[in-house]
């Protein structure tokens, strides 16, 4: 079976190792590309006040990496990041925080939605939190934070764009469509969409392919599309981006479990 491995340049590789060793073939067609923002002076402001943030959440592996390489860029003391209690999105940043020495809490369903079901989240009044992402990541989070009385520190680290692929890449990769497709965020989908949009192949396909989508929310945005576009699709929900997670959901899909 064939599947199109559409996470982060700097997070595919393994996850494509994993899926090709369990008898898929795969291919990487990421659909964010991860941009460092610069440690500008508002940049630097905010990580003076973050001395004083209770909580960290950090969105995603390049977040956490930013992160630590700013604070240590500005001479702050890094002893105070250990007094912090922190916050993973998935797996994978919890990995990066470890390098750090830096323990984090990680919840079960790696969507916004599982992150608010944390204990540390809860009974959070006049707490300050703080945020390490990308341009456009997790507001859904912030707002319900906030609602609950919490200060909100949003420190942007780097931006998220659509990827810029040569038209005969693209129409090589899309010759093997339909497909299964990862979609990460809502995000990832319309950037997918984007990539589709000039190719007549990629546009057939749209209803054909079986997409494997992270998180409750964002399957409703799929199921949305294709209700308005009067399509029947076969969108399968998990709520980890592993292997073993992926290839069991599509056995199930299946009838083979």
């Amino acid at each position: 079976m064939q599947i199109f491995n559409t996470r982060p340049q700097a997070r595919a590789q393994p996850l494509s190792q994993a899926l090709q060793a369990l008898g898929y073939e795969v291919f990487e067609l990421p659909l964010l590309a991860l941009k460092p923002l610069p440690l500008d002076a508002a940049l630097r402001l905010q990580f003076q006040a973050f001395c004083s943030a209770d909580i960290v959440v950090v969105v995603s592996p390049i977040a956490a990496q930013l992160g630590v390489q700013y604070y240590r860029e500005l001479g702050l003391d890094m002893a105070l990041l250990q007094q912090k209690k922190w916050i993973a999105v998935g797996r994978s940043t919890q990995l990066a925080l470890q390098e750090y020495a830096l323990h984090s809490e990680c919840p079960k369903v790696e969507t916004s939605e599982g992150m608010l079901q944390l204990e540390v989240l809860h009974h959070l009044q006049d707490k300050t939190i703080a945020f390490w992402r990308g341009i456009g990541g997790r507001t859904l989070m912030m707002q319900h934070l906030q609602k609950q009385g919490c200060h909100i520190q949003n420190i942007l680290l780097y931006s998220r764009q659509c990827p810029q692929y040569n038209p005969v890449e693209l129409a090589i990769k899309f010759s093997h469509l339909p497909a299964i497709i990862l979609i990460s965020s809502e995000e990832s989908w319309k950037n997918w969409l984007l990539l589709c949009q000039d190719f007549i192949q990629a546009q057939k396909a749209l209803g054909q392919n079986i997409y494997i989508v992270l998180g409750d929310r964002v399957t409703q945005v799929l199921q949305h599309y294709f209700c308005d576009h009067n399509v029947v699709a076969t969108i399968l929900t998990v709520h980890h981006l592993d292997a073993h997670t992926i290839h069991q959901r599509l056995q199930q899909h299946m009838g083979y479990e």
